[in-house]
């Protein structure tokens, strides 16, 4: 007797398993969204248009309710950035920085100061030069920082230049809050 098994039988195989479990995802995925949106009384789903406080009330994978769009897509227009360390607020060509502190390992943890930084250049890079052990700055550069021996440079955002305005797109948020590097690096 003969073994009529192949390759291509093997392969043909695997496709058809793939297809039958992404079916069985999918099938999964929507009673899951069917539960919960029956999980909340049809009484008060409409609450949230008769307080003005958004569209439905709406219960999330994560088990919280929540009035309206899921709350975790983020608006970025409506986020303030200037409320968090490191973080910034621009008027004009003008993006000013908040402190921040860079901690590093054991070490006593290094304040760096508020600064306003005026972009000339669209693509500038705003970024905290860090010199292992010793102090932290804000700086600007046109080309994107690279570290040293001696310095790290963290990188906060890469700002854009239109005229005389200047922005940040959510993209080209590369850090917000303290720093933190492991006491092992340098």
């Amino acid at each position: 007797m003969g073994n009529n098994f192949n390759e291509d039988d093997e392969v043909g195989f695997s496709v058809k398993q793939q297809q039958i479990i992404d079916m069985a995802i999918a099938q999964a995925e929507g009673r899951l969204a069917a539960a919960i949106d029956n999980a909340i009384p049809e009484s008060i789903q409409h609450l949230g248009e008769e307080m003005g406080t958004g569209t439905t009330l709406k219960l999330g994978v994560d088990g919280y309710a929540y009035w309206g769009e899921d709350p975790s897509v983020e608006n970025i227009a409506d986020m303030d950035y200037s409320d968090f360390a490191f973080g910034f607020s621009i008027s004009g060509d003008v993006v000013t920085v908040n402190a921040g502190k860079v901690r590093h390992g054991t070490r006593t943890p290094v304040s760096v100061s508020s600064s306003p930084i005026t972009i000339s250049s669209d693509q500038t890079w705003i970024y905290v030069a860090y010199t292992y052990g010793g102090a932290g700055v804000l700086a600007s550069t046109t080309s994107e920082p690279v570290d040293t021996a001696e310095v790290h440079n963290h990188v906060l955002y890469l700002v854009t230049l239109t005229g005389t305005v200047a922005s940040v797109e959510s993209g080209n948020i590369k850090h917000l809050g303290d720093i933190f590097i492991p006491g092992a690096f340098a």
